[in-house]
């Protein structure tokens, strides 16, 4: 599946602009905000988006250490991993994102740096 294909589901510290630009795109979004699960523990977020097939985006390098070092479950998960996390610039990053022709599959961690992305199956 494309990034344009994902359901996601938007860390605490991902900007509300930035959910709103990926809900512009036509994208299926939960942000965990809007749904009341600000402070709730990353392993819980990890599992809620597992059961309901969306891949994480965030800031936060936790969730890759959760997947990859403590086997814990995971649909997908996009690491932004940028200097800069204002608004603007994660827009900018996800336009890139959704010009990706790779196809991405259940159990893909994406980290994302300034100028290189990184997927791994």
């Amino acid at each position: 599946m494309k990034f344009s294909q994902l359901r996601i589901l938007t860390d605490e510290n991902i900007s509300p602009r930035v959910v709103s630009f990926l809900r512009q795109q036509y994208i299926d979004v939960v942000d965990v905000k809007e749904n009341g699960w600000q402070g709730k523990e990353d392993k819980y977020l990890l599992e809620q988006a597992y059961l309901d097939k969306r891949f994480v985006l965030t800031h936060d390098s936790d969730f890759g250490t959760l997947a990859i070092y403590q086997a814990q479950k995971y649909y997908g998960i996009i690491y932004l991993r940028l200097r800069n996390i204002k608004f603007n610039n994660v827009i900018r990053v996800c336009k890139e994102l959704l010009q990706l022709e790779q196809e991405l599959s259940i159990g893909s961690l994406i980290v994302v740096e300034e100028s290189r992305i990184r997927i791994r199956q």
